[in-house]
């Protein structure tokens, strides 16, 4: 279902026209309730990745600046996967990651070979003694989209889109204090995350990196 669909189909589980339920209140319950399914996807499989075009892996770069060596992640960053930076010949390098919740005292500056995930930011070890333009490179799964146009469509599986419409559906009743109607929604989308959750606690994707591009996004 597209927007356009998930709109129209709110309506109908609402009872009620666009006169009554205008379609800039129906699309921003969607996207709120887009969301709560993408984090509800994520408790049972974080190696769920959205690439938003479906042919891209999603990468984000920002420069790497002489000592500095905490770097702001992407807002829209929902898992890192792979953290690389640049040295100063314009080589890739891998960095490994670092579990201890304690960041090592590095005594000297360098290349750095290590980083930190810490809240929303990376922080890097030991700090760099050069610039690199482009020289921190994240790939990374990120946040959706908003649905925002009538041909978008949300990026899980068909079955589940009328999640979305349920949820805002049930926002309407709830506005207008129908309890009854509320409950009776709350019920399918209860039903519909006990299928949600079964597929993606038991589905095992094949990834194949040859067929994997990538998106270069600056976000210095």
């Amino acid at each position: 279902m597209n927007l356009t669909s998930l709109q129209t189909d709110t309506l109908f589980l609402s009872n009620t026209v666009s006169a009554q339920y205008t379609t800039t209140n129906i699309t921003r319950n969607l996207n709120r309730y887009y969301d709560e399914l993408v984090a509800f996807i994520w408790n049972y499989d974080n190696s769920w990745i959205f690439d938003e075009g479906e042919t891209y892996l999603p990468i984000a770069t920002t420069n790497l600046v002489a000592d500095q060596y905490d770097y702001q992640l992407p807002t829209d960053a929902r898992q890192i996967h792979r953290v690389s930076i640049l040295n100063e010949d314009g080589d890739t390098l891998r960095l490994d990651p670092i579990s201890d919740k304690r960041m090592p005292q590095e005594e000297e500056e360098g290349t750095p070979v290590k980083y930190q995930l810490l809240g929303r930011s990376i922080r890097l070890t030991p700090t760099p003694d050069y610039n690199k333009n482009a020289g921190v490179i994240i790939e990374m799964s990120k946040s959706v989209t908003e649905l925002s146009a009538g041909g978008d469509e949300p990026k899980v599986e068909r079955e589940f889109h009328r999640y979305l419409s349920l949820g805002a559906a049930k926002d309407w009743y709830l506005s207008k204090s129908n309890i009854t109607k509320k409950r009776e929604l709350e019920k399918d989308m209860e039903r519909m995350r006990v299928a949600v959750k079964n597929l993606y606690t038991n589905r095992h994707q094949d990834y194949s990196p040859a067929n994997i591009k990538r998106k270069i996004e600056n976000y210095s």
